[in-house]
């Protein structure tokens, strides 16, 4: 009985859970977007910098910025509608780490750019569709992420000469990675413990607390 009360809060609670998780998600990028706009046309730059900002960049960003908007609509079609497959939270998730792979990857800064703590926030939204092979997913799924941006960056932006050059200021620190790694997964568990907290309220705990009441 007390498994069924999960699932039937589970189901009630995941949807409302991704429906607020696509409203962050919707707010986040225009939010994001905006401060791009903002660094791109209102502040100073070096002229080689601006036309970088202002040409091939901006059109990749705005690219990325329009599929994920192009998302964001598509799951509020569906949420609006109650078309919750079990697979919509696992490829909702995916697509937000391809997003934040893809600007990272055509920013030319690669893992030393700030938008890779992107990646937790996407650990943060996991929880709230109370699904624990979902705050895995997202876990393992943002590490993947981050690893295949360390690749590009090393073998094709940098090149491995340069990358391993001492004398070069592009390499970065093992201690940095190994710690970036283990917050990642940090942040998982903690995530993980959330949706089990949630269960047990859910499903009550087996044990009855009795209140002590001090005698007037």
């Amino acid at each position: 009985m007390n498994t069924q009360r999960w699932e039937d809060a589970r189901r009630l609670e995941g949807w409302a859970g991704e429906v607020r998780v696509n409203l962050i998600r919707a707010v986040a990028l225009v939010a994001f977007y905006a401060h791009h706009l903002v660094n791109v046309y209102l502040r100073p730059h070096e002229p080689d910098e601006a036309s970088f900002l202002q040409g091939k960049f901006t059109i990749l960003v705005t690219a990325v910025v329009l599929a994920w908007a192009g998302a964001i609509f598509v799951l509020y079609f569906c949420l609006s509608r109650r078309l919750v497959p079990p697979a919509l939270k696992f490829v909702a998730t995916f697509w937000d780490l391809a997003m934040i792979t893809a600007l990272l990857m055509i920013s030319g800064e690669g893992p030393q750019n700030p938008l890779i703590f992107l990646y937790f926030l996407v650990v943060a939204a996991a929880p709230l569709r109370l699904s624990l092979p979902l705050v895995y997913a997202a876990t393992l799924g943002a590490m993947a992420g981050a690893a295949i941006v360390l690749g590009h960056y090393v073998f094709i932006q940098i090149g491995t000469a340069n990358y391993y050059d001492l004398h070069q200021p592009f390499r970065i620190p093992r201690t940095s990675e190994v710690i970036f790694v283990l917050s990642l997964g940090t942040a998982g568990l903690l995530a993980g413990q959330t949706v089990r907290q949630a269960r047990r309220l859910v499903e009550g705990y087996p044990v009855r607390v009795n209140e002590t009441r001090e005698a007037a």
